[in-house]
């Protein structure tokens, strides 16, 4: 029995994997693909004669791959043996899908598609003319429904006969590209790939392609030709961007044959309706930027009554344990260092919760992905691509997994530009030092707005700084973005509230472990050296009596304070920070922040608190101690300074380049600097 080999590929989100389990007497595989962890699925079975072998390759937007499941695409279509393409295609989705056709198209194999999900095209009213589609591309191509079962059998009868004749695309660009493309064919020798398939690469820019054709003898002849060929394309179009120019040909491509093969659908979806005003060029960022100032109104008056209640609880808790600790140091620790300090920290554990509750609304809902559609427009103008949208979007949860995140940009420069802003994007650790400083210095009324106004100020101020580095450090233009809308979906109420407890846990361990050894740390430095201090008092607080003995105590642990060891280290920081109104007490915060931001809270907890846990009673001691400007220098230098030690390694692990590693140690600091002096400078001025 003769059998075909059929790789079967398609943009995410197609129905591959459900078209694999709709095919009736089949046999299904699964292992990986080699030396990578990606599932490798493969199903067997007979029509007509024929035993049919689909390997099911990862769903991939572009053959220029941003990640490894894409990578395992290209490189299976580049380098493995097969007879046969099986292109799955979303009809709802058809020139978005189409533009990937023609990449697969270029590789000049027998190639048929499947026009998927055609039940709910045709129930919409709209119809694909498959005939007319094959006399335009010489693809066969077939209308089925997976879900419905409908139409395979007659795709794997064109699937069959496509074998049989040999049948390859007949794809045409634009008349000035074909051109180039046969000047470089002529200078193509022997070569296992398709010559037509390795010009059209090479101009493209693919490096992958580049390193297989590099090392023949006849390239040294074809590489002026080639750079000739990609100068008359650049000046015809007025573009720089090989790949934006393809993708503009395919795009255009996909829109010619689209409006010759389907009758659109007449019935407009709730869906298309809703986009419509959510991804409306003029309406979509307002709507965004309205969206992102309730989830901040919310996170700032829904979080309050919460977080005064836990306050309140650990401040009573702290009472209950110092009156049955005998005194000495073992209590002081306890009482007036670790309580205090994680109190303080899980205090803020709501606003948290809230913040991660509205992004994971979004993401749920489908909104986060038409949110990086209006944005991508946007982030184009500061020098960024609209994938980057994704790993800055993480980092206003955490800046570890959006480090992590920027690894789907491909291209090393949009790679770096974006984990070089990734930082001015506040994560959810700097949430508790802003709601702690805002609830001080400003009224209850704007406190939300002045949130929100935080949260965009240090995105925008990211942009700004991302299109700086596009223009001085990494010129050039940011790759074309190609992004599939999904369908609006109810979020799970199990899931979300799976991951916020996940997210409660995690911040609980973090307050119960590394904020309470770094609170005890604080407490430490802070309360020693103390025996002289001590001593000098012991007698006159022992013959006080009243109020003078409680002012006695004050007075003495308010000098131990300022002689500790940390008044020396914040003494040392002083002079530097003196021109922003900052005290030794807020140098030493920002300074154990580097460790991890929550830490700063704990420090102003233990440094002016005195031992109660209580949210107001700390607002009112530090509204009372900092003047205004130092509370809006310390919030700009959190928005902008280092993120913390685990975010800073991450950044290391991903960036090997020792050079870059030093400016971003050093850069984000320096910006911090010199904004909080300029946002203090102009207080003054115009105060």
């Amino acid at each position: 029995m003769v059998e075909i080999k059929i790789a079967l590929v398609g943009q995410p989100n197609v129905g591959k994997s459900h078209l694999i389990n709709s095919i009736s007497g089949a046999t299904l595989h699964v292992g990986n693909f080699s030396g990578v962890t990606v599932e490798k699925k493969e199903v067997e079975f007979e029509r007509n004669g024929y035993k049919l072998k689909l390997i099911d390759l990862p769903g991939t937007y572009s053959l220029h791959p941003y990640t490894p499941e894409e990578k395992v695409t290209k490189e299976f279509l580049i380098n493995e043996e097969y007879d046969l393409i099986l292109n799955v295609v979303d009809s709802n989705q058809l020139e978005k899908n189409l533009i990937f056709s023609w990449q697969v198209a270029d590789l000049n194999k027998p190639m048929v598609i499947a026009f998927n999900m055609y039940d709910e095209y045709s129930r919409a009213g709209g119809e694909i003319d498959t005939d007319k589609f094959f006399k335009l591309t010489n693809i066969m191509a077939q209308n089925v429904s997976a879900k419905e079962n409908f139409g395979l059998e007659e795709l794997f009868e064109k699937v069959i006969k496509t074998y049989q004749q040999k049948n390859t695309p007949r794809i045409y660009y634009s008349e000035i590209i074909e051109e180039e493309i046969e000047n470089i064919k002529e200078k193509i020798k022997n070569c296992k790939f398709d010559k037509r398939f390795i010009s059209i690469r090479l101009l493209e820019d693919d490096e992958d392609i580049y390193k297989i054709v590099h090392e023949k003898p006849w390239f040294v002849e074809l590489l002026p030709a080639l750079n000739e060929s990609k100068k008359v394309i650049k000046n015809e179009y007025d573009n720089d961007d090989l790949k934006e120019i393809f993708f503009e040909e395919r795009l255009a491509l996909a829109k010619g044959i689209v409006s010759q093969i389907a009758k659109k659908a007449q019935k407009e979806k709730i869906s298309e309706k809703i986009d419509k005003i959510l991804i409306h060029p003029i309406l979509g960022l307002p709507i965004f930027l309205l969206v992102m100032w309730i989830v901040f109104q919310l996170t700032f008056s829904v979080g309050a009554l919460p977080a005064y209640y836990i306050g309140e609880g650990f401040s009573a808790f702290g009472n209950w344990i110092g009156n049955l600790m005998p005194n000495g140091l073992f209590k002081d620790a306890i009482v007036n260092g670790i309580i205090p300090a994680v109190g303080t920290v899980v205090m803020f554990l709501p606003n948290i919760l809230i913040l991660f509750l509205g992004i994971n609304l979004m993401e749920q809902t489908g909104y986060m992905a038409r949110a990086a559609y209006v944005m991508d427009g946007v982030l184009k103008r500061f020098g960024l691509q609209g994938r980057a949208f994704i790993p800055l979007i993480s980092g206003f949860g955490c800046s570890v997994p959006a480090y992590m995140a920027a690894r789907t940009l491909k291209n090393p420069k949009d790679r770096l530009i974006t984990m070089l802003v990734i930082g001015f994007m506040s994560c959810g650790a700097r949430l508790p030092i802003y709601v702690l400083l805002v609830s001080a210095f400003f009224a209850p009324s704007i406190q939300g707005d002045v949130m929100f106004a935080i949260y965009i100020g240090g995105a925008l101020t990211g942009l700004v700084v991302a299109k700086i580095l596009r223009s001085v450090l990494f010129k050039g233009e940011p790759e074309p973005f190609v992004m599939e809308l999904p369908k609006y979906r109810f979020p799970k109420i199990k899931s979300l509230l799976f991951d916020l407890w996940i997210k409660t846990k995690m911040y609980l361990k973090k307050a119960g472990t590394f904020i309470a050894l770094a609170s005890l740390t604080v407490w430490f430095l802070s309360s020693f050296p103390r025996a002289d201090i001590i001593k000098e008092y012991s007698y006159k607080i022992k013959h006080a009596q009243g109020i003078e003995k409680i002012e006695l105590k004050k007075e003495m642990n308010q000098k131990i304070l300022e002689n500790s060891y940390l008044a020396k280290i914040g003494k040392i920081i002083a002079p530097i920070t003196k021109p922003l109104d900052l005290g030794w007490r807020e140098d030493v915060a920002l300074l154990a922040g580097l460790a991890a931001k929550e830490t700063v809270v704990s420090t102003m907890a233990v440094l002016y608190n005195g031992g109660s846990s209580s949210n107001k009673t700390l607002i009112e001691k530090i509204r009372n101690a900092m003047p205004f400007t130092a509370a809006v220098a310390m919030i700009i230098i959190v928005m902008f300074y280092s993120p913390c030690v685990a975010a800073m390694s991450t950044f290391y692990a991903e960036v090997p380049e020792l050079a870059w590693r030093i400016f971003y140690t050093i850069y984000p600091n320096v910006f911090a600097y010199f904004a909080a002096l300029i946002a203090v400078s102009l207080i003054k001025i115009f105060s």
